[in-house]
């Protein structure tokens, strides 16, 4: 618990605001949030959750319901486009669980949030919603709605996305660059009982992995949710929409043509799409802070590191934040240390979040290769899956996802060691703490993005 407890207002109740309620609150802070929309509603198709977020999700008090909904999955198999052919598969169930200690979930984003809402009620969180921010006064730090209510706080911290409102008064001398990244995300979700009566869809929501199929210009992720009720169908290809504009609906003739010389089973898929809602893929810019200038108001989440799905981490390092953010506020013991705080967090944080946006997007880059020498000279070092234990010796794979340096760095770090040892060094108490901070190593040299 805090040695002080504080009134901390969080804006948005995504994934990255829920978190940090949850967190929060469990260090003993007052917590508010306050959410734009006007109710809270379970949109969204499938996320995936690695064991670096489940091992926190899991601290946080929710990993009994979220391992419940999830789909537990085998592997990821990376396929080629034209025939679906293997090029390379990391496995997943039960090797994730056994490596690092925590699987590797499948979910519908509306279960993982329904779950955290629930949580966040459950340790006493103010969630109001219908609550837009219109103005935010840093030096309060205090926010407007748009109705006039004022809300003051001794920190806020902005959970509000990618289009973040908060971040204005975080960098004020410009407006933060979001950049749309070539290609859109055309998701469904298709029915599992659509699937039953084709032997080769069928195997798809009988059997829990994710598959994904690599292209010129394009993938397609792919995997059962929901005990195999739907089947989570994304297609990523060159496109533009509004960023943030989720409703724009796909055209599915444009969708047949564009997949038509692609593996057969993908054709059949896109047979049975129902509809398909077109999002644009994106990032923002890497920012100098995610702190003003006062230290009473911070981002979080994709409000300070929005980076495009390619590495399925974007909701991981959202976790991360929250759970960091978290173990800094529990040193509290006067709000003059909030700013000091808050500059510990962004130490904590920023350089792996970094490391994981570029990351992200080079996966992209490798994945939507066109054919050609530079298309099979990937395939083949995919193929050629290192011993962890070659390491160091190893020129790397071009699938993060087994690469021996990168995956351990990805799935096995532990966000709240991490900032208790930071903390440790920087306020160092009992012998009992000595020794915890003597036990954590937090090695980030190794890293090839």
């Amino acid at each position: 618990m805090a040695g002080r407890e504080l009134d901390i207002l969080i804006v948005g109740a995504g994934i990255a605001g829920l978190a940090a309620s949850i967190a929060l609150r469990e260090k003993g802070h007052r917590v508010t949030v306050l959410e734009a929309a006007p109710q809270l509603s379970d949109i969204g198709a499938g996320i995936q959750v690695p064991p670096n977020s489940v091992k926190l999700l899991k601290s946080l008090g929710v990993y009994e319901p979220i391992a419940k909904l999830a789909t537990w999955p085998r592997s990821i198999t990376l396929k080629r486009w034209q025939d679906g052919s293997q090029i390379t598969q990391t496995p997943l169930y039960p090797r994730m669980e056994e490596t690092y200690g925590y699987p590797y979930f499948l979910i519908h984003r509306g279960d993982l949030h329904k779950v955290l809402l629930d949580r966040a009620y459950e340790v006493g969180t103010d969630i109001k919603v219908n609550s837009y921010v219109s103005d935010v006064d840093e030096t309060g730090p205090s926010v407007t709605l748009t109705n006039g209510l004022k809300f003051t706080a001794d920190l806020v911290i902005g959970a509000d996305g990618i289009k973040s409102r908060i971040r204005k008064s975080v960098i004020l001398d410009r407006d933060v660059k979001i950049i749309p990244d070539p290609n859109c995300a055309y998701r469904t979700l298709i029915p599992g009982e659509l699937m039953a009566n084709d032997p080769d869809l069928k195997a798809l929501i009988d059997n829990p992995a994710a598959n994904c199929w690599i292209g010129p210009e394009g993938h397609i992720m792919a995997y059962p949710i929901r005990n195999g009720a739907l089947y989570n169908f994304v297609m990523c290809h060159p496109g533009s929409v509004p960023v943030g504009q989720p409703n724009e609906r796909a055209s599915l003739d444009d969708l047949i043509e564009r997949y038509k010389s692609w593996d057969s089973i993908i054709c059949k898929l896109i047979s049975l799409v129902p509809q398909c809602l077109k999002w644009q893929n994106a990032e923002i810019e890497k920012l100098e802070t995610w702190i003003s200038k006062s230290g009473k108001v911070v981002l979080i989440g994709d409000a300070s590191h929005a980076m495009v799905p390619y590495m399925a981490q974007g909701a991981a390092m959202a976790v991360e934040d929250a759970v960091a953010i978290a173990e800094c506020l529990g040193r509290v013991t006067d709000t003059e240390q909030i700013p000091e705080l808050m500059s510990h967090f962004q130490k904590i944080r920023l350089q792996r979040c970094y490391l994981i946006l570029d990351g992200a997007r080079n996966n992209g880059n490798i994945w939507h290769l066109p054919d050609g020498l530079a298309q099979q000279q990937r395939d083949k070092k995919m193929a050629q899956q290192t011993k962890p234990q070659e390491a160091e010796s190893s020129q790397g794979n071009p699938n993060k996802w087994s690469d021996p340096k990168f995956q351990p760095w990805m799935f096995g770090h532990d966000a709240r060691a991490e900032a208790k040892s930071y903390l440790y060094n920087v306020y160092p108490t009992t012998e009992a703490a000595k020794k915890f901070n003597a036990d954590i190593t937090v090695n980030t040299s190794a890293l090839i993005v």
